[in-house]
């Protein structure tokens, strides 16, 4: 479907009904299941777990980060300037 059909509301070419979308999502999922090994699944679940742990780490150093230097703050402002 290119940009114009969309534009002027064309269906597509194809004239896809319901039970073929579905039966298409299904194939592709299957596909999908079958394209990686578990050890690929666990590896990838273990990278996105050390990534959120990672970026907790960030957080919780940058707020400690924030935290000394609102502490070293005076009332004229930032004493680095």
């Amino acid at each position: 479907m290119g940009i114009f059909d969309r534009l002027f509301h064309r269906p597509p070419h194809h004239e896809a009904t319901g039970e073929d979308a579905a039966q298409r999502a299904a194939l592709a999922h299957d596909e999908a299941a079958d394209a990686f090994g578990d050890d690929v699944e666990r590896s990838r679940s273990l990278q996105e777990q050390l990534a959120q742990e990672r970026l907790a780490q960030e957080q919780l150093s940058q707020a400690e980060a924030d935290r000394r230097a609102a502490e070293n703050m005076t009332a004229e402002g930032d004493p680095w300037d």
